[in-house]
């Protein structure tokens, strides 16, 4: 029976361990204390190593946010803008007086670190939304609507700016994601493959179906990082050939 390829990626182990995971979940192996201790072990350590694959989702995420919450800024300050181009009127005065509040903060704001841009768009926010406002406001129709959609914007940031936050202290807390990676493949190889090739032999009716289940899922693992690096391999053939 063979063992997973230490040449795996680390989103390759971790699916291997998700698989088997969850092979161990959907088909336990009755009264085998090892195999429940080793696999208890094992989906905690595929549990860590995936998360810390997903926290690069997680800034991912926040650009994301941000960039919909800049759009947002853009959209008041432009609506803004044009009402008050236009030629005097008591309406386009009204305009002037909502712009000024808004060029004391600027359209630079959206080029600013997260957290100064989040603590301006919170003071232009309060500054614009003043009752002593409410008047000018009107005087420009899709601005309460457009300061409704920068505030939900701002709140869907604050919420991953916040998961993001506390996923970077727990990470500081644990290993880094290779060093997950090659604990749950020695894992795999060492606690588990030669545990389970020898109980199979022992007791075939109890455990050969399982087993068959948990090394059809080493090799096909196998299978991606040998094909993986044959593509890589046939590559920088083309590119030596494309050179010379």
């Amino acid at each position: 029976m063979g063992k997973i390829n230490a040449n795996c990626t680390i989103k390759e182990t971790a699916e291997a361990g998700r698989k088997i995971s969850d092979l161990n979940t959907n088909y336990p192996i009755a009264e085998d204390t090892y195999c429940a201790v080793s696999f208890e072990k094992l989906s905690a350590k595929t549990q860590g190593l995936i998360h810390m694959i997903n926290a690069g989702w997680l800034e991912s995420d926040l650009k994301e946010k941000d960039e919909v919450r800049d759009l947002d800024i853009r959209a008041i300050f432009y609506e803004v803008t044009a009402k008050c181009m236009r030629r005097t009127s008591r309406e386009q005065q009204k305009a002037v007086r909502v712009k000024a509040i808004l060029d004391r903060y600027g359209m630079k704001i959206t080029d600013s670190t997260y957290t100064s841009e989040s603590a301006e768009i919170r003071a232009m926010l309060s500054d614009i939304k003043a009752p002593e406002l409410a008047e000018d406001r009107k005087a420009i129709p899709e601005l309460d609507g457009l300061i409704s959609n920068l505030e939900g914007s701002q709140a869907s940031f604050d919420q991953s700016d916040d998961q993001l936050r506390d996923d970077k202290m727990g990470r500081e807390k644990t290993k880094p994601a290779s060093t997950l990676a090659k604990e749950l493949r020695n894992m795999i190889n060492n606690d588990l493959c030669g545990y389970l090739s020898a109980m199979t032999q022992a007791n075939p009716e109890k455990y050969a179906a399982f087993s068959n289940k948990f090394f059809q899922i080493i090799e096909d693992a196998n299978k991606e990082v040998n094909n993986r690096l044959a593509a890589l391999k046939r590559k920088k053939e083309a590119a030596k050939a494309e050179s010379n």
